[in-house]
């Protein structure tokens, strides 16, 4: 990917930052209730009050999401290479954790 390449993917997710968190909120959150519905080991979660106040659910669960792995994803995209590894320059191997 060239430089002109990466500011411009840049430029449109600062044009499209709020569309792309609220999509976000709501795929973890979906995701979180079917895992509930789901796993029986979590069958005694009462989840229909829950559900009545979306909004507060999607906020606390995206809050505690975050909370959980905001380092390990910036870690990971902290180690992710920039360029394609064909196309990577020469450089000291990587630590592995």
């Amino acid at each position: 990917m060239t430089s002109q390449q990466e500011e411009k993917i840049t430029e449109l997710i600062r044009k499209y930052n709020d569309i792309l968190l609220i999509s976000m909120r709501l795929a973890v959150a979906e995701d979180f209730v079917n895992l509930l519905i789901l796993n029986r080991d979590d069958k005694e979660f009462e989840l229909n009050d829950l559900l009545d106040n979306k909004e507060e659910l999607t906020n606390h669960i995206m809050k505690q999401f975050l909370k959980f792995n905001s380092s390990p994803i910036l870690e990971e995209l902290r180690n992710q290479p920039t360029s394609m590894p064909s196309m990577r320059k020469k450089s000291a191997p990587r630590k592995k954790n």
